[in-house]
């Protein structure tokens, strides 16, 4: 038995039964999840209610041939990138030509080889898996980058903010009467200048972090804000 792969979800698209189940056959060994329609009204019906992993739509076709199904699958947002493998008859080189020019991934030939069919499904499903992988690898970065600038920007503000509240301080230290005249007032403001340059270096720490892509540590963060917080409550005992 040939080797498993990965469950794929295959939409057959043949108006001959007898192809519907030689296809089936051939394939389900593979492991591959076979639906069969025998239109391409019923296919676009198919493919609306479950997106398969790919498609082997057949050219010849009454009321609507392959050809017509392809270019209506392209012009859909939500199908335009789905793999679609055009099966044709050995003397059909103008449709495989014009199945390419359509929009097909690939094209196979009546009498099927499927071995050759075969490699070319997992070729393109793997395709698909992994052009799935890297766009949500990419979401994920970018909502990263988002997170990031959002973090920085948030950072931003907060220093400025205890810039701001750091000269507030010592404002009010220069502001304060004769305070080296009191011992016990010496002490404590010179006791706050200590803090609040240890608060602000802490916090750069923490920027400089940020702008290098390292995560903030929100336990610092909080540290430097209570200190903050303390300083002003010291002031105003002082």
């Amino acid at each position: 038995m040939p080797g498993i792969s990965n469950i794929s979800d295959i939409l057959v698209v043949d108006d001959m039964e007898a192809n519907q189940a030689v296809i089936r056959r051939r394939l389900e060994p593979y492991g591959y999840r076979i639906r069969c329609v025998e239109s391409g009204a019923a296919a676009l019906k198919a493919i609306a209610e479950r997106l398969p992993d790919i498609v082997l739509l057949d050219y010849m076709m009454p009321h609507m041939n392959g050809i017509e199904v392809l270019r209506i699958l392209r012009q859909d947002q939500m199908t335009r990138e789905l793999p679609v493998i055009m099966v044709t008859a050995r003397a059909e080189s103008e449709a495989t030509i014009e199945a390419l020019e359509a929009g097909a991934d690939d094209y196979v030939t009546k009498p099927i080889d499927f071995q050759v069919l075969q490699a070319r499904i997992a070729t393109h499903v793997s395709k698909r898996s992994n052009a799935h992988n890297l766009m949500r690898t990419n979401a994920a970065l970018d909502e990263r980058v988002v997170r990031r600038s959002m973090e920085i920007a948030d950072l931003e503000d907060e220093l400025k903010q205890q810039v701001l509240r750091r000269r507030e301080l010592e404002a009010q230290i220069k502001l304060s009467p004769e305070p080296l005249q009191v011992k016990g007032a010496a002490d404590g403001f010179s006791e706050i200048k200590t803090k609040l340059t240890i608060a602000q270096d802490k916090f750069e720490v923490l920027f400089n972090s940020a702008l290098s892509g390292k995560s903030v540590n929100i336990a610092q963060m909080a540290e430097v804000r209570l200190l903050l917080a303390s300083l002003g409550d010291q002031m105003k005992m002082l």
